[in-house]
């Protein structure tokens, strides 16, 4: 038996009666997961049901998957349900990460599928090595607590994972000690992904030169964030009560805001703006940050735009933040779309992410890549090189004194300049979108890309960007 007996009862992740969703790839934690949760079915009366989403992501891999998983279930007598969606179709209409987007129509999948069953839990086999690689790829990107604690061992009191505490070696030592089949996901090889580099290079050396116990130690690590994160949130819960802050339309009294420990503050700003993202995510350092720096600043009346179409404002002694509102150009001023300062927009925006620019219509999504998506002699998308991006990125429209280094020059060249050449009309010029970086343009949209950021043979992370 693996650590799974210990796992539950630790987490408390399994209740006598409880219909318990499987989700079984055919990978080998997902299938030595089943066969765990079968041999305790009867101790905790359990009613399983295996659940398999064909991503269409490996073509005939991927059928193979799904065809081994219905054979799985058939021989052990426990009933499955299975769906086939095609993530490189939904990639292609919407963009964003391959990562992202599989993770979203997963947990989809899981809602359906427990509407459709009645099911009260859905177990995951996400086991320690998947723990730390997590944590690791979070610190690598730059994380708060929130990122920093890993994955939880149980989810909205609904997802579990009682692998949570097996490593991969025992796992694999597991299965074949009971001679039980499972199958290779090929894609686990390709370092093209982050998380694989991480798995297959970075964290065998740091295991062998640093820390052969590295999955336990950060494991223990991310409990005792864990532990933090839950500390700082019940605090900043407590007083959203108490100052009675609305989750619509929230009015914060700067006074009081400021007294606050500077960590306080910003993890209220964050869940605040977070109570009106689609999710309850997307937002980052860099969008708390700019509140920060609103409500640091020397200005009495300012504002700043984030995504989900929030706007942000100071009002003297007071935060305001709300949705839909002032995000369109007032029609009782006299705007100028072709020089007037009331006409500019700025939106952060990081990567992966997307921004809505309520300003002209558009969308800008960002994410990363594999190499063979890349085409350098496209106008939009467009494809640039991560380590050539000077953080962080703002999408705006454009500023007097605007360059860029348009692809395949040495020297840069205004903005103006390179509209005029390419014949865009005055009227449309100060609506049109850029991402820009801390240091020049990067892309302007269907017109040029930046040599700074071109893709060359020693490109290790391929950005895509897509207006739409």
């Amino acid at each position: 038996m693996l650590k799974v007996r210990k796992a539950i009862e630790k987490h408390s992740m399994l209740n006598l009666g409880d219909r318990v969703g499987v989700a079984v790839s055919g990978g080998a934690d997902s299938v030595a997961l089943l066969y765990e949760l079968a041999m305790l079915a009867d101790e905790y009366d359990l009613a399983l049901f295996i659940l398999h989403l064909n991503h269409g992501i490996r073509g005939e891999e991927s059928d193979r998957d799904e065809s081994f998983v219905l054979e799985l279930a058939g021989s052990m007598g426990i009933p499955a349900d299975f769906e086939r969606v095609s993530i490189p179709e939904l990639r292609e209409k919407i963009g964003g990460s391959l990562e992202d987007i599989c993770r979203e129509e997963r947990y989809a999948f899981f809602e359906r599928m427990s509407r459709k069953h009645g099911l009260n839990k859905i177990a995951l086999g996400h086991n320690l090595n998947d723990q730390t690689e997590t944590v690791v790829m979070r610190f690598l990107r730059g994380s708060g607590l929130d990122g920093l604690k890993g994955f939880l061992p149980v989810r909205d009191e609904i997802y579990i994972r009682p692998l949570i505490d097996s490593t991969r070696e025992e796992i694999i030592s597991f299965l074949g000690e009971r001679d039980r089949l499972f199958v290779t996901d090929s894609s686990n090889a390709d370092n093209t992904y982050l998380r694989n580099r991480i798995r297959n290079i970075l964290v065998p050396e740091l295991k062998a030169s640093y820390n052969v116990r590295l999955e336990e130690n950060i494991s223990r690590t991310a409990d005792i964030l864990r532990l933090e994160d839950d500390f700082i949130r019940e605090s900043v819960e407590k007083i959203i009560s108490d100052w009675k802050i609305d989750r619509g339309n929230a009015r914060i009294n700067l006074l009081k805001l400021k007294k606050l420990h500077p960590a306080l503050q910003r993890r209220l700003i964050k869940t605040v703006l977070e109570n009106h993202s689609p999710a309850g995510n997307g937002i980052g350092y860099l969008h708390v940050k700019s509140v920060v720096d609103l409500i640091e600043g020397s200005s009495p009346s300012a504002s700043v735009d984030l995504p989900f179409n929030l706007k942000t404002r100071r009002e003297y002694d007071e935060l305001i933040i709300s949705q839909g509102e002032d995000r369109s150009p007032d029609t009782s001023k006299n705007y100028s779309p072709d020089g007037g300062t009331e006409y500019d927009f700025s939106y952060a925006v990081e990567i992966p992410g997307s921004v809505d620019i309520l300003e002209t219509g558009e969308k800008m999504v960002l994410g990363v890549v594999d190499a063979d998506e890349a085409d350098i002699h496209s106008d939009n998308p467009v494809f640039m090189d991560y380590n050539s991006i000077s953080f962080p990125l703002v999408v705006r429209n454009t500023r007097d004194g605007d360059r860029i280094q348009p692809l395949g020059m040495k020297g840069t060249k205004k903005i103006s300049d390179l509209l005029i050449d390419e014949k865009i009309p005055k009227v449309g010029r100060k609506s049109i979108s850029l991402l820009v970086d801390r240091k020049a343009v990067l892309w302007v949209p269907g017109v040029r890309l930046s040599d700074r950021v071109r893709i060359t043979d020693v490109t290790e992370k391929i950005v895509k960007a897509k207006i739409i």
